[in-house]
């Protein structure tokens, strides 16, 4: 009696592990499935593939092989293993697959199945669980809501679920290329493992009024030349704080004034500064008493640097 080369068939050899069989078992399987695949021959050449995993697989009916494949060589008939009895019953439609691991592999049938690829994830019952992927996605953030914290709702498309919608909270002071990670809420996990995660990263949108450097505010304010010179109270408002800010006297375009403890929150619940950045705003209109304070004060400035030379 001469038996079928259930090596060759799964493309591996007598030294393949249970794990390298598998795999290949997986590949053949999915590639000559008869749902998937027309062509002339398919039909047996998954039949064999089966059977041979069917026998590589159980360790006494491999032995039991290996020992009559020595002693009469390699041809077309069934082992002597109980797999000659096996019939194979091919059908239209997606049930072909758990019917043929039925009869071979002795899995549970599931005859409501409608995805062939489900089907032969089956197989895996006894592998080990895998984890799902993880799934990455970005969610934009206003400074504002970065500042005081916000709950937001965020749609992804998930494998094989669609899309779905989840709320995502955002921390008070999150910075921008932060990262959100809600667990289990990513692809799932195969052979009972574990859904992977939903990692979203944030970017924190650039506000027109005010800028972020690490933990600062920068914001520009215009004032008079008057105001420059001699100082005075200037008023605004950050975030939803109304804020009275005294300016120093003498100051030059471009300069900054920091205000303590004004700035953005951090997560521990500090702040940073405030930054002012001066800009001398000259009118564009005067009267015609500045323009008299003016002249006087020119004729101020040339005396002052006539004294110097």
């Amino acid at each position: 009696m001469k038996y079928k080369n259930y090596y060759a068939i799964l493309e591996v050899n007598r030294k393949s592990s249970d794990q390298d069989i598998k795999l290949n078992f997986r590949r053949l399987a999915k590639e000559y499935h008869p749902d998937k695949n027309k062509e002339p021959g398919a039909e047996d050449k998954f039949k064999d593939i089966n059977e041979a995993y069917a026998v590589l697989m159980d360790a006494e009916k491999r032995r039991k092989y290996d020992r009559q494949v020595a002693k009469y060589g390699y041809g077309f008939a069934n082992i002597e293993s109980g797999l000659q009895d096996v019939k194979y019953e091919f059908k239209s439609g997606a049930n072909v697959f758990n019917d043929i691991l039925n009869q071979i592999l002795g899995f549970r049938k599931d005859s409501s199945s409608q995805d062939s690829d489900n089907d032969i994830d089956s197989v895996d019952k006894k592998q080990k669980p895998i984890k799902g992927t993880d799934i990455v996605t970005h969610l934009d953030v206003t400074l504002e809501e970065g500042f005081f914290g916000a709950e937001k709702k965020i749609a992804i498309k998930a494998y094989k679920t669609g899309m779905k919608t989840f709320s995502v909270k955002v921390p008070v002071g999150i910075k921008n290329g932060d990262k959100i990670r809600l667990a289990a809420l990513g692809n799932p996990g195969k052979n009972g493992g574990k859904n992977g995660d939903l990692i979203i990263h944030v970017k924190l949108l650039e506000d027109n009024d005010l800028k972020l450097s690490g933990k600062d505010f920068i914001k520009e304010i215009n004032i008079t030349p008057a105001v420059a010179a001699l100082g005075g109270k200037y008023k605004l408002q950050v975030m939803d704080e109304k804020l009275f800010v005294s300016l120093p006297k003498r100051l030059k375009d471009g300069e900054i004034v920091t205000v303590p403890n004004k700035g953005y929150t951090s997560e521990d619940g500090t702040r940073g500064d405030l930054n002012l950045k001066i800009h001398i705003d000259l009118p564009e209109d005067i009267s015609e008493r500045e323009e008299k304070l003016y002249e006087q004060l020119l004729k101020i400035e040339r005396k002052r640097e006539e004294f110097n030379y």
